[in-house]
């Protein structure tokens, strides 16, 4: 069977004073079907932030493998570590720390496209738009700020 996302014995390390290794992630699991959602849930501390930053590669594991769509991101550098970006995004635990309170909504959503080079190569209002009628939120959010949002 071919999952989205399976991760075997990922581990990952910081090193404190005197080259003390320090796992923040240490031995972890999963695979994800297309259509699941996986929750990661525990305390402060645990591990859970770090673990999302080492599945997007924004920090790189110590050990471990993490396959997307069958091909293996834990060693990814340069230009495939960059078109991998593309197609995951981290969903931060506190939306209101996370969203620029002096951008609207529409200015928002449309960065990552220009962060990432797309806004010439595709109708990227059109896509926002279905991003937005995809978690059932009224086209007039565009234009509010993320205060105006409940």
């Amino acid at each position: 069977m071919d999952y989205l996302l399976e991760v075997n014995h990922l581990k990952t390390y910081f090193y404190g004073s005197e080259k003390q290794e320090i796992p923040a992630v240490d031995d972890v699991s999963f695979k994800v079907k297309q259509g699941e959602t996986l929750c990661i849930v525990g305390e402060s501390g645990c591990g859970k932030s770090t673990l999302g930053r080492a599945l997007i590669r924004l920090l790189k594991p110590t050990e471990g493998h993490i396959y997307m769509g069958g091909t293996d991101i834990a060693g990814l550098k340069g230009a495939d570590l960059k078109k991998m970006r593309r197609k995951v995004q981290i969903i931060f635990q506190d939306p209101s720390a996370c969203l620029n309170p002096r951008r609207t909504v529409r200015q928002i959503l449309m960065e990552p496209f220009e962060i990432h080079g797309m806004k010439g190569k595709m109708d990227v209002e059109a896509r926002i738009m279905k991003l937005l009628n995809l978690v059932g939120l009224d086209l007039y959010c565009l234009s509010r700020y993320p205060h105006e949002l409940s």
